[in-house]
C-alpha cells in the first residue's frame, strides 16, 4: 500500500522499549495492528512509539514545514483512567516507578515534562483520540488525574478536540479508515473541544447505550488491603491495609469481561486476591469479572485508603460496563 506524504490520520501504536528482554508479544496490541493492516486506508499512517519522546520523533517526521493542513491523531495502548501506556506495558513491575514516568516517558499522562515534548504540534493536529480501555473515564479511585483531566490538558495543550475511550476497547473496533469506532454496545468516547478565548467544552460522540441482558448475581467482598497499584502515587513497599474492611457489592457479572484492561489496583479480600479495573467499574476475582456497585461510601473509603497519611510503608506499585 502506498503511503501518503499528506496522511489525514496518524495512528501511533504502543511498542516495547529498546532493549526489552523476554517476550514482546501483546495480545491486544498485536491484534489491533492486524486489524489496522486489513484496512484499505492509505491516508492513515501507522507508526510505533515506546515513549512520548518517540511520539515526538514520529510526529516530527510527518509534520514538517512542508506539511499542509492538520492531521487527526490517535494513540493506541493499554491504559487506565487518565494514563495511556506506551512502552510501560513491557517494563517489569519492580522498575515501573524508576522508569515509566521519567524521560523518555513510557506513559502519556499529564506530566508537564512529557507534554512539553509535543507542545510544538499545537495547530497541526485537528483531533486526538486516545484508544485504550477507559482511558477517558471519569472514575479513578480518587487519584487527581482521571480521563477528564488528561483529555482536558491535551485539548488545552494541542488546541484541538481530544477524546478518550470510556469503555473496554476491543482490537477490532476501527472503521474502514482505521479510526476508533466503538461497538454499538459500548459507551461513547468522551473529552473536550478546544475553543478560542474560552475554556474547552465538554463533548461526547453520541449517546451511551442502555445496558441490558447482564447476568445477575449476588456477590460481596471485603477489601482488606491494597497490595499493588498502577497509580503513580507510591513507591514499591508494603501492602496498604484498610482501617476496617471495605465492603464491595456486585449485582451483575460482566457479560464481556475486560480481558485487555490493566488492573489499577491489586487487592486482598476475604475471598483471596482480586483486581479492580477500569476505574473501579469491575472487580476481577479468579476467572470472573463482576460489575461493582458504585456508591459514594465505596468511593470515600477507597480515597481514604489511598490518600491517608498514617502509613510508614508506601504501597507497592505494579501494572493494571457499568
Amino acid at each position: 500500500m502506498m503511503l501518503s506524504d499528506q496522511p489525514e490520520i496518524v495512528t501511533v501504536v504502543a511498542s516495547p522499549p529498546p532493549g526489552t528482554s523476554g517476550p514482546t508479544d501483546n495480545n491486544f496490541i498485536d491484534a489491533a495492528l492486524q486489524t489496522l493492516a486489513t484496512k484499505n486506508a492509505s491516508a492513515n499512517r501507522v507508526v510505533r512509539a515506546a515513549s512520548v519522546r518517540d511520539l515526538d520523533i514520529e510526529l516530527g517526521k510527518i509534520l514538517t514545514d512542508h506539511f499542509k493542513g492538520a492531521i487527526r491523531l490517535q494513540i493506541i495502548g493499554h491504559s487506565i483512567s487518565g494514563m495511556l501506556s506506551l512502552g510501560a506495558s513491557w517494563i517489569p513491575d519492580a522498575e515501573m516507578v524508576t522508569r515509566a514516568f521519567k524521560f523518555p516517558h513510557y506513559v502519556l499522562d499529564t506530566n508537564p515534562s512529557s507534554l512539553g515534548l509535543i507542545a510544538k504540534y499545537a495547530g497541526k493536529i485537528s483531533e486526538v483520540m486516545l484508544v485504550g480501555c477507559n482511558v477517558g473515564s471519569a472514575s479513578s479511585f480518587g487519584y487527581a488525574v482521571n480521563g477528564r483531566t488528561l483529555t482536558y490538558t491535551l485539548a488545552e495543550l494541542l488546541r484541538c478536540t481530544v477524546r478518550g475511550a470510556d469503555d473496554v476497547v476491543a482490537p477490532d473496533e476501527f472503521d474502514a479508515r482505521g479510526w476508533y469506532a466503538p461497538g454499538e454496545h459500548r459507551r461513547r468516547p468522551k473529552g473536550w473541544r478546544w475553543a478560542e478565548s474560552m475554556p474547552p467544552v465538554w463533548t461526547e460522540l453520541g449517546v451511551d447505550p442502555v445496558r441490558g441482558g447482564r447476568l445477575k448475581t449476588t456477590q460481596s467482598f471485603e477489601l482488606r488491603a491494597i497490595t499493588r497499584s498502577l497509580l503513580p502515587m507510591f513507591d514499591v513497599g508494603a501492602p496498604r491495609e484498610a482501617r476496617r474492611p471495605i465492603r464491595i457489592s456486585c449485582k451483575y457479572i460482566a457479560t464481556e469481561p475486560p480481558q485487555s484492561a490493566l488492573p489499577e489496583l491489586h487487592v486482598e479480600t476475604d475471598r483471596g486476591p482480586a483486581e479492580l479495573l477500569c476505574g473501579g467499574r469491575y472487580l476481577r476475582w479468579g476467572d470472573t469479572s463482576y460489575v461493582v456497585d458504585q456508591t459514594p461510601q465505596l468511593s470515600a473509603a477507597l480515597i481514604d485508603l489511598l490518600w491517608r497519611a498514617d502509613h510508614d510503608a508506601p504501597v507497592s506499585l505494579a501494572s493494571g460496563e457499568r
